[in-house]
């Protein structure tokens, strides 16, 4: 680089450090987020995975996070705190990508490639959250850099199979960087097999592991139903399926003819040519649900082909491009976090520990769902399709639980329903109880202690109800009767808490 380049590339890697401390504070929370959180809390209490409490992804992320998710104890911020180490998993992601930028370039490539992919909108607000795609896409390019360095070994396949094998164990997607590398290795003609069994022994030592550990843990079968019949559902509740299925042969033989066509060019840098080829085209033939956050292993190899072929001034209007575009799907930078950390100060102060609580799909994080499904999309479309009861209602009298979510679109109609008819809003959560009728007369769906109030916060009867029918003297006032422990933890339907205590 020139000095000016170089001034030019070291001001536009500051700014790309200070958009992320302030996304990294500001930026909205994704559901999933508090999802994979909750997931991690479940260890933290003793619980297993899959066995007490459901989940549809593999356990590393969330086994490796926990105990720092025990260190924070219980806080209402709590998703700050577990966005940190996601730095980390970012920082060993720029810098692969310099790395591999060089060996497939040169250093200029390498430095401005990690640059632009630190900017580019899909991967600057995926790497911030808290998810189990940022440690996958992170052993994918530590794994990338040890097989690129050098020529082959069988230490180094050994290696690269071991890290790819924790990739297993936290997200399913690594079936599709197998594809990819065993697709790309075929397309250049690859012949050194004895290498193949080093990388397939490194690969099974985390899964066989963790087998062995739900196996005697009594959760395996569990596992198989949460990652894979679970996930397999998924195809049941699509009816255009078939479209990527019939496309894929296409978009495979214009990969390999373009291989064909490109087939001198060097080596490295055809390989990944070629791989990000097979996995475009392998995404969209059999994957169901595709999102951003799934072409995450390809952004930094395509930023490093973009690096190479741009001058300083197309540098410097691409980065323009992406920082406008990021700025608008960062939400202009404004503080969205502060909805969750309210409905969590409320978690904590109108629940205590152990108590279940009724939430969508683990957003309150630290409380036991009454119920084992999770509501999210693929869940209620399984529901829909009648593959998966709907049991909550059942689900939260039995568990006796207190406490729910506020309500929203997400639940599904049987369970919106009753919760809408047992459960008083008191906020961002709702405690379980009804309004009174003019005539006195009420319905109690969870047996327990509950107390009559009125707008005044006087209380007009303290006592245990059964489920069924009540009523008491009318008095002209408004008046409901609500769960008692959050009468006395200062929570009232007259009063909503809808912003922090």
């Amino acid at each position: 680089m020139s000095r000016r380049e170089k001034l030019a590339f070291l001001a536009l890697a500051a700014l790309s450090l200070v958009l992320r401390g302030v996304a990294l504070l500001r930026y909205r929370f994704d559901s999933d987020e508090q999802q994979h959180l909750h997931v991690a809390w479940g260890w933290t209490a003793g619980l297993v995975q899959y066995r007490d409490y459901f989940d549809n992804h593999t356990p590393l992320f969330h086994l490796l996070t926990a105990p720092l998710l025990a260190l924070f104890g219980e806080r209402h911020d709590i998703l700050l705190w577990m966005r940190l180490p996601m730095l980390l998993l970012f920082a060993v992601v720029i810098y692969a990508t310099y790395v591999l930028g060089r060996r497939m370039y040169d250093a200029r490539a390498g430095a401005w490639a990690a640059l632009l992919v630190s900017l580019f909108p899909p991967f600057f607000l995926k790497s911030l959250e808290y998810r189990t795609d940022n440690l996958w896409n992170t052993l994918w390019m530590v794994a990338l850099l040890v097989l690129t360095a050098g020529a082959l070994s069988k230490k180094q396949m050994f290696v690269a199979g071991l890290i790819l094998g924790c990739a297993l164990a936290t997200s399913m997607k690594t079936i599709l960087l197998l594809v990819t590398l065993g697709g790309a290795a075929l397309v250049l003609r690859s012949r050194r097999f004895s290498l193949v069994l080093p990388f397939f022994l490194g690969f099974a030592i985390v899964p066989a592991l963790l087998v062995t550990y739900f196996v005697a843990a009594g959760a395996w079968d569990r596992l198989v139903y949460c990652v894979f019949e679970f996930n397999k559902g998924v195809a049941l509740t699509r009816s255009n399926v078939w479209i990527g299925r019939v496309l894929f042969p296409f978009g495979l033989a214009g990969v390999l003819w373009l291989a064909w066509r490109f087939r001198g060019e060097e080596k490295l840098r055809y390989f990944f040519a070629v791989a990000c080829g097979i996995f475009i085209v392998t995404l969209g033939g059999f994957w169901i649900l595709i999102s951003p956050r799934d072409f995450l292993p390809l952004m930094p190899i395509g930023a490093i082909f973009l690096a190479a072929r741009l001058q300083l001034r197309q540098l410097g209007v691409a980065i323009a491009l992406v920082l406008v575009a990021l700025f608008y799907y960062a939400d202009r930078f404004e503080n969205n976090t502060d909805w969750h950390t309210t409905m969590m100060q409320q978690a904590l102060r109108l629940s205590r520990p152990g108590e279940p609580l009724m939430d969508i799909k683990g957003e309150t994080i630290y409380r036991p769902r009454p119920t084992y499904f999770i509501y999210e999309a693929i869940t209620r479309a399984q529901m829909m399709k009648g593959l998966i009861p709907d049991t909550a209602a059942e689900d939260v009298v039995r568990t006796r639980t207190y406490v729910a979510q506020a309500d929203g679109p997400m639940l599904p109609p049987r369970t919106r329903a009753f919760l809408s008819a047992n459960f008083l809003d008191m906020g961002r959560l709702r405690a379980a109880g009804q309004w009174l009728q003019d005539d006195g007369s009420f319905s109690i769906a969870i047996p327990g202690e509950y107390v009559i109030v009125s707008e005044r916060g006087e209380v007009l009867s303290a006592r245990v109800y059964g489920v069924g029918a009540h009523r008491v003297p009318p008095t002209g006032e408004r008046l409901a009767v609500m769960w008692a422990p959050a009468f006395r933890r200062g929570h009232s339907p007259f009063h909503l808490r809808d912003r922090e205590f």
